[in-house]
């Protein structure tokens, strides 16, 4: 009998104490509809230019892109013309083979994905985009016709 006791006290103990440590985990649960972090999240796809006065060096942290085509996400920054990209130290550039912001040149084609929270994004809204990869070409060069 003590025995049954004994085991009785001692599995009810292990449910309280991993009810408790479930309990604890920060990070579980809902996640916000807004903001960093949210869910569900959208890929935002632009394309367009830099203008020619748009020289973006290393140390900078956002450019200005004149934005000529996007997805059904990022039509509001279409409807804009311009739209300012922020990044940061986990954004991948590449510029033939260069992978550093300062590599970009003015009016070079370039593409950005980033992602955004569809909330922010609904009836034309224009969170601030953080790109999550830059790729661009050299500007298109006009042969001459002989």
């Amino acid at each position: 009998m003590r025995l049954k006791i004994l085991v009785l006290a001692l599995v009810a103990s292990l449910v309280a104490v991993s009810a408790a440590v479930a309990k604890d985990h920060p990070g579980k649960g809902p996640k916000p509809k807004t903001g960093a972090g949210c869910k569900p999240a959208a890929t935002v796809m632009l394309a367009g230019t830099l203008a020619a006065d748009v020289d973006p060096q290393d140390g900078d942290t956002s450019f200005v892109l004149t934005v000529q085509r996007s997805n059904r996400h990022g039509r509001a920054y279409r409807q804009a013309g311009t739209a300012t990209i922020l990044v940061d130290a986990k954004t991948r550039v590449r510029r033939e083979g260069a992978k550093t912001l300062g590599a970009l040149a003015p009016n070079d084609r370039v593409h950005v994905t980033a992602k955004a929270c569809k909330a922010d994004l609904k009836a034309g809204g224009m969170p601030d985009l953080t790109a999550r990869q830059v790729g661009a070409h050299p500007a298109a060069t006009t042969e001459p016709s002989s």
